[in-house]
Order: structure tokens, then C-alpha cells, then sequence
């Protein structure tokens, strides 16, 4: 959504195809967000097994990747460094901007079907 796009990639092959077509960023930086991504959903699927601390929403996820590519942001050239900066910034205002309507629903069905351990 914040892309603009209406379709999603079903595997990494189609993935580096999707990603060039809605994003004109590097290579390299389609390899970080896809790995940064990766890295959040094992981190919080780890989480998930081992804590018992479920995952609210999708936005939680997408909130965790940012987190890893503000991290990296230091490893890129200054051109990519500048790109994952923005990209990262309007991926999670979308991922919040949903997350806010998440919680109404959340509040709004009591809990019941999402967990409230966080």
C-alpha cells in the first residue's frame, strides 16, 4: 500500500520483478529491505515460540524492519543511504496509519481475537 501497489509477490523470484517495477531503487537495497523483512518475521516468529509474546498486527512486523533498516542505514553509499532513509520513513507511517485502525478494531471486539500479550 504505501507503494501503491495492489498485487503482492508470491515468492522471491517474482519479488525482485514486483519491487523493480514500483520502486526505481538499487539492487542492493531491494536485497536490504527483503532482508530486513525476513529478519523481523523470524525475530518476532521466535518471539511468538519462545516468549509467548504474539504478534498483534502485520504493522508490528513492518515497524521491526524498519527498525533493522534504520539500523543498516549506516552500511549503504551515501545515494542508498538516502533512499532506505525515505523509503523506510513512508513504509512506516503506512504500517502506523494501519496499525491505529487495528487497535480500534481490537478495542472494539474486546480482544477476542487477537492476544493481548505483548
Amino acid at each position: 500500500m504505501a507503494i501503491g501497489s495492489t498485487t503482492r509477490p508470491a515468492c522471491f523470484a517474482q519479488y525482485f520483478g514486483w519491487i523493480s517495477h514500483h520502486l526505481p531503487i538499487s539492487r542492493n537495497l531491494q536485497v536490504v529491505g527483503v532482508a530486513a523483512l525476513c529478519w523481523a518475521l523470524w525475530k518476532l516468529r521466535n518471539r511468538a515460540c519462545f516468549e509467548h509474546k504474539l504478534i498483534r498486527s502485520p504493522s508490528e512486523i513492518i515497524c521491526y524492519a524498519c527498525a533493522f533498516l534504520r539500523y543498516w542505514e549506516g552500511l549503504q553509499t551515501e545515494p542508498d543511504k538516502t533512499n532506505l532513509l525515505t523509503g523506510t520513513t513512508a513504509l512506516q507511517a503506512e504500517a502506523l496509519a494501519h496499525h491505529e485502525l487495528q487497535a480500534r478494531l481490537d478495542r472494539r471486539l474486546g480482544g477476542k481475537y487477537w492476544p493481548t500479550v505483548l
